[in-house]
């Protein structure tokens, strides 16, 4: 999926697993274990500034198999969100002599949130010329998000802290069809069109928040020096998670592995939430819109002379904008924030029949074109991963 831009909606496979529509899982037809990493490198420019990061870990580990002719099921853990940062910035304030000193701002946020994932799906059609699936997808989101604030100005040895931590916990489902039709009238070819939607749920957080002054530059709770201004422990926090959905279209080979092309769109409403920590309003947080036209091809998968014409090329391209509109941050007009991508990939078949290992690369840039001074983000990501399949859970039959 990732090496064709994300493509995913419409994609009949048997031997992969494809959590982005929980409906595939009914194709399976062995047992897929599937093992991920990931590693970003990203460039950060606003004029003359530049700034590289590089982020690695695991993507994906997961497990889907087929419990009978028409039921599939599926597990998987994965990372679904990430938070790093750290800010500093400095600007003018008043002291208490109504004198002007500079003050030090330092931001700093870390962890994210993990995605615990339980599929079933149903082939309820399954005929020569058609086929039809429903699945479901019962996503578990657990994890802790920490944020901390610290102030310090010219004239003072006194630092101000502010102590976030928050332990997140939630559930949410996604529902998914596919529906898969052969035009033997018109040259042979397979056509599929699937969906998926998650309807709107609740993320519950339980938050801890400490305002303190200290003698810096070290924290420390025992210190004599240190005084706690505020603090809140356990306070419980429902946060919306926002509905989505996704539609995709794809035509591809009778076989179902010579070659395949889609479209896939999807959108996810803008996030609202009553929580004062973030301060953000409706006309800043927007909802999110993404195109994705990709697709594979193999040269022939059954040549046991050239090993290059059985591997499966992949390609992809995407466009997303949304969740931000950087426009109205500063006063210029509506601008979402814009993602472009562009990916490729491989698909190299191992020593055993049915298994692969997956190289993708996807580059892309992430910034508006309301202002010139905004700051552009240039991403590279690697995705290298293995998908063994094996025909577990047969009955042995003795004859």
């Amino acid at each position: 999926n990732v090496s064709m831009g994300g493509l995913g909606m419409s994609i009949v496979q048997n031997d992969y697993l494809n959590y982005l529509n929980p409906a595939t899982y009914a194709f399976l037809d062995n047992t897929s274990f599937e093992l991920g990493i990931k590693s970003s490198f990203i460039n950060m420019s606003q004029h003359d500034l530049n700034q590289n990061n590089f982020t690695s870990g695991l993507s994906m580990l997961g497990i889907g198999f087929p419990i009978s002719k028409k039921i599939g099921l599926a597990v998987s853990l994965s990372p679904y969100t990430s938070v790093g940062y750290d800010l500093t910035t400095s600007d003018l304030v008043l002291d208490t002599t109504n004198e002007p000193v500079l003050a030090t701002y330092n931001y700093h946020g870390s962890g994210g949130l993990n995605k615990l994932l339980f599929g079933f799906a149903w082939n309820a059609k399954d005929t020569k010329d058609s086929q039809l699936a429903v699945g479901l997808n019962l996503n578990y989101l657990f994890g802790s998000i920490e944020r901390e604030t610290t102030i310090i100005s010219d004239n003072s040895s006194i630092y101000f802290r502010d102590k976030i931590d928050k332990i997140m916990n939630g559930i949410h489902i996604e529902l998914g069809v596919l529906y898969s039709i052969s035009l033997e009238n018109y040259g042979d070819y397979i056509f599929n069109i699937g969906c998926r939607i998650q309807p709107n749920s609740i993320i519950h957080a339980k938050t801890n928040q400490v305002q303190s002054t200290y003698q810096g530059p070290t924290f420390s709770l025992n210190d004599n020096n240190t005084h706690i201004l505020l603090e809140s422990i356990g306070v419980i926090q429902d946060n919306d998670f926002p509905n989505s959905y996704g539609i995709g279209v794809s035509l591809q080979d009778k076989d179902k592995s010579k070659w395949l092309i889609g479209i896939d769109y999807r959108a996810i409403a803008a996030h609202s939430s009553t929580d004062t920590e973030y301060n953000l309003s409706p006309e800043i947080m927007r909802s999110y819109d993404e195109y994705v036209l990709g697709g594979f091809f193999t040269p022939n998968k059954s040549d046991i002379y050239n090993y290059f014409n059985r591997v499966q090329y992949r390609f992809g391209i995407t466009y997303a904008a949304g969740y931000v509109d950087i426009g109205r941050i500063v006063g210029v007009g509506a601008e979402k924030l814009q993602d472009i991508s562009f990916s490729f990939g491989v698909g190299l078949p191992m020593s055993k029949k049915f298994s692969i290992a997956n190289i993708g690369v996807k580059y892309g840039v992430i910034g508006s074109n309301a202002e010139l001074n905004y700051i552009q983000e240039n991403y590279f990501n690697l995705s290298v991963s293995i998908t063994l399949s094996e025909k577990w859970f047969n009955k042995r039959k003795i004859q």
